[in-house]
């Protein structure tokens, strides 16, 4: 075989092999663009991350939403999401992803608030866990109007969806001299919840230090949907609507960091959850 021959068909295959490496960078190499790098492992305990870092709603394993009425500011962390208070100003996730079936869980995420913005006259849906056969969803936290005037306690209330017992309201009393303490006073604040099934245990908690314990509580999610922040699950049309509820408002504060785990964490990992700000 001559060397010219040889010679050709090594610049052949060179050539060949040259273009199917270039074919392949262009399939399997996209532009990353602005998604955030999924850094839970599906069945982990993070069932759902929302960074609120980019100028689109962002969460962990691409459970991508839509914001309405929203700007981006500093955050606690990164960037946060700002909310304007109107009835049509919220962000909504089309689901948590395995978040409900979980039945130990906790909840983390940073408000801030100042008193110039705080609502005297509705009650202000902070974070919702919609349920399309609950009208007030799963999960609910929100402000009420009970504390009037310049005091910057917040009557933070929780109600948790259970389908043994209805409606859990154990979690709502927060108001008046059991108030949360310094909640619009234009600084971070974080707040967590965790439930262990097996003990029948809700912990509440402010700034990574427990607010509150109750036992033999009943809670188990049903028909799990869509996660709102910034308002009730009305405000994204789930059950009723707020034209019905003119009681209803949106949070008129930021929101940063939203983490939503099926597992309780200990009293040291919520702690550790404020103090690094995540």
């Amino acid at each position: 075989m001559n060397k010219k021959y040889l010679i050709a068909n090594y610049v052949g295959l060179i050539l060949t092999f040259g273009l199917i490496i270039t074919g392949c960078q262009k399939i399997d190499h996209p532009v990353l663009g602005d998604y955030p790098k999924d850094a839970n492992a599906p069945g982990g305990p993070l069932k759902f991350y929302a960074a609120l870092d980019g100028k689109a709603v962002d969460s962990i394993r691409a459970n991508f939403g839509i914001d309405n009425n929203t700007s981006y500011v500093p955050g606690v962390n990164g960037l946060a999401v700002q909310l304007n208070g109107s009835k049509n100003g919220y962000v909504s996730f089309p689901s948590a992803n395995d978040f409900g079936n979980s039945s130990s869980f906790s909840i983390s995420y940073w408000i801030n608030i100042t008193l110039a913005q705080k609502d005297n006259n509705h009650a202000v849906g902070v974070l919702s866990f919609a349920n399309a056969k609950n009208f007030w969803g799963n999960i609910t936290f929100y402000a009420d109007n009970n504390t009037k005037g310049n005091t910057d306690s917040m009557d933070l209330k929780i109600h948790f969806g259970d389908v043994n017992n209805g409606d859990n309201w154990n979690f709502a009393g927060y108001n008046f001299t059991k108030a949360w303490p310094h909640m619009y006073d234009g600084k971070w604040h974080q707040i967590g919840f965790t439930y262990d099934a097996s003990t029948l245990t809700g912990i509440v908690y402010r700034d990574g230090v427990q607010f509150d314990m109750k036992t033999n509580q009943h809670i188990v999610f049903e028909n799990p949907s869509q996660v709102i922040l910034g308002g009730f699950q009305e405000a994204a049309g789930v059950v009723d609507s707020y034209s019905n509820n003119t009681w209803m408002a949106g949070f008129p504060g930021i929101i940063d960091q939203v983490r939503l785990y099926g597992v309780a964490l200990s009293p040291t990992d919520m702690a550790a959850l404020y103090t690094n700000k995540q």
